[in-house]
């Protein structure tokens, strides 16, 4: 019965670490202080429209609505077909640093 029990606390421990690292895109476009005003986010000098249906990730990998985009963030993003904003992910301070490096 212990060895169940340990194995179970195992396997949980397993799937938050692997929970808390998320892979990003390679070809996703960074930009630092984008600023959301849902529908719009401006990106440097363009201001962009979000796709109907586009995900917003924070920096737990958990999709979030509009409202709860703070106004200015480091973030990722793909567009669509269209040129509208299909995925923003909001990046931590460490995924920060990796992007502003290269």
């Amino acid at each position: 019965m212990a060895a169940v029990l340990a194995l179970g606390v195992a396997l949980s421990v397993g799937a938050a670490f692997a929970a808390a690292a998320r892979s990003l895109p390679g070809d996703a476009k960074f930009v630092e202080d984008a600023e959301f005003s849902y529908p719009y986010v401006k990106v440097g000098e363009q201001t962009l429209r979000m796709a109907v249906g586009a995900r917003i990730y924070n920096e737990s990998n958990l999709i979030i609505m509009p409202a709860a985009v703070p106004a200015k963030a480091n973030v990722l993003f793909k567009t669509d077909i269209n040129g509208e904003i299909s995925r923003v992910w909001i990046l931590t301070d460490e995924e920060t640093k990796t992007y502003q490096d290269k």
